[in-house]
């Protein structure tokens, strides 16, 4: 599911007790066809805009996160350095997203009266009404990745939107997302269904990602050709599967996810070793996900490290 640290996703992996192949490629089909993936590919233009694309989403849940809402009524402030390392993004195009998340009203940027170097940037409403919704459909989809029913009450109010943000944050540090070949959402989803659909003829294949992902068919076939160099599938004459590799790193983000799921919905269930991923090494310069530790106070990224 996409190139991502060597050592970060297995040891989230880790942290839940690994599923049968079968039982877990089921639930997945179920999520996957849920709503909570839905709204990464809605057409509506906000959704289109800030969900289609996973720095662009890193960068919706660190202004979110920045915000008076999220911090107790303490405005934060966005620098943007480190807005650009969180969101794997150049500063040249996290200052032109800034103008048009400004442009569009989707937040609200003023200078910040306590220093002129800094923005603050606000959320509109409807940029919340977006995170409640991830929120409560995340805890709609989600429960049938880790068998356990979640009280409905875990989705509402600011604990749970900060819980969604942090995890999903440090979650998402741990990809490779600047790899625009292997690192995008459409190249993620494309290799998770032809994990849970193989093999699938070629073209009945690119036929149906391009009208489920709103995508182009060149555009499939681009996917695929680039996992293919990378030894992620194979060919038996028209039919398409995963390679062993490829099987290998699906498995290693499906392990991933269901630890991500995990920690959003039955923390106490998670395994002490959970901790070891939290505080795991990020890329060099690459600040990790919020850490919830200093309730009232702003977050603390985990301190940067080499990856092996």
């Amino acid at each position: 599911m996409g190139h991502a640290a060597p050592t970060l996703l297995p040891r989230l992996a880790a942290a839940w007790p690994a599923s049968r192949p079968a039982d877990q490629d089921a639930r997945f089909r179920a999520f996957r066809e849920g709503p909570f993936v839905a709204n990464f590919l809605r057409q509506a233009p906000m959704e289109r805009f800030w969900l289609s694309d996973l720095r662009r989403f890193c960068l919706f849940l660190h202004l979110l996160r920045e915000s008076d809402r999220m911090r107790d009524a303490q405005a934060g402030r966005i620098a943007f350095a480190p807005a650009a390392a969180r969101s794997q993004l150049s500063l040249a195009r996290l200052a032109q997203l800034l103008e048009m998340a400004h442009a569009t009203g989707d937040f609200e940027r003023r200078r910040d009266p306590r220093d002129a170097r800094q923005y603050v940037v606000e959320p509109s409403a409807r940029a919340f009404d977006l995170l409640d919704r991830l929120v409560e459909d995340f805890h709609e989809s989600a429960p049938a990745l880790i068998g356990r029913r979640v009280s409905a009450t875990m989705a509402r109010g600011r604990a749970a939107q900060r819980r969604f943000i942090d995890v999903t944050l440090q979650f998402l540090g741990g990809l490779d997302l600047e790899d625009r070949g292997v690192g995008s959402l459409s190249y993620m989803l494309a290799m998770l269904d032809l994990h849970l659909h193989s093999p699938l003829a070629t073209t009945d294949l690119i036929r149906r990602e391009a009208e489920r992902m709103h995508v182009t068919p060149v555009t499939i076939r681009n996917l695929l050709r680039r996992a293919e160099q990378r030894g992620m599938i194979r060919r038996d004459g028209r039919m398409l599967s995963l390679s062993e590799h490829g099987v290998r790193r699906v498995r290693v983000g499906m392990d991933a996810f269901e630890a991500l799921a995990a920690r959003l919905l039955a923390p106490q269930a998670i395994p002490d070793r959970a901790a070891a991923w939290r505080d795991a090494p990020r890329p060099e310069g690459r600040p990790g996900g919020y850490r919830a530790d200093r309730p009232g106070g702003p977050p603390r990224p985990a301190a940067p490290a080499a990856w092996s």
